[in-house]
């Protein structure tokens, strides 16, 4: 990987940290989820069901 030099300070410039890691299907591989009617989180592919379960708050 290259690296970015500011050449007015000729320092180099850190980079950011990578993007957090998606959420992927382990069936096709997507990374498009859609919330069904009951609360469901599914694949929007293949409708597969998502490992993770969403925690629901209460408005009170």
């Amino acid at each position: 990987m290259g690296q970015v030099i500011d050449f007015r300070t000729a320092r180099v410039v850190p980079t950011p940290p990578p993007p957090a890691p998606l959420c992927r299907c382990p069936v096709c591989g997507a990374d498009l989820w859609h919330v069904t009617g009951v609360g469901e989180v599914c694949c929007a592919d293949c409708d597969a069901p998502c490992p993770h379960r969403l925690l629901q708050k209460d408005g009170s």
